[in-house]
């Protein structure tokens, strides 16, 4: 995956995003609860940062930053057909990067629990956990991206 095939999000993504989210097969069955009414909205993606991966004219993956007085990714998901190939370490990259543009120290990011094992092998480490609460009823691991 190539850095210049990662563009900012427009408001017309908004629906591709939605839908590459809820299609993910990493939130099947018990994680499913947690996408079921959430939407990727226009709104979002002028107030947050949002970067999309690219390739071939197909939405292969996304990033989400929250910015306030901590960065925190909010999201981060690659389809399906493009795990393994190196989008999601060219996602996490790019995020790093621009966090650090904003003159972030570090990143916050509460892990989906089937994804902990990219964050950490992508250097975040293990700060604590975060309590089930809503629909999500499982614990959620949080790390820390040093910048």
């Amino acid at each position: 995956m190539d850095r210049q095939n990662i563009r900012r999000a427009i408001a017309a993504d908004a629906e591709a995003l939605t839908a590459l989210m809820r299609s993910s097969s990493a939130y099947s069955g018990m994680f499913a609860a947690m996408l079921s009414a959430y939407v990727v909205s226009p709104e979002q993606i002028a107030r947050d940062e949002i970067f999309v991966a690219q390739g071939r004219g197909q939405l292969l993956g996304f990033y989400s930053l929250i910015v306030g007085e901590a960065v925190e990714l909010d999201l981060m998901f690659v389809a399906d057909a493009a795990q393994g190939k190196g989008v999601g370490n060219a996602l996490f990259r790019h995020m790093r990067d621009r966090a650090r543009a904003l003159g972030a120290r570090h990143v916050k990011i509460v892990s989906h629990p089937p994804s902990l094992g990219f964050y950490e092998r992508m250097g975040a480490q293990r700060v604590g956990v975060q309590q089930a609460a809503g629909r999500i009823t499982w614990t959620r691991p949080v790390l820390q991206l040093e910048l």
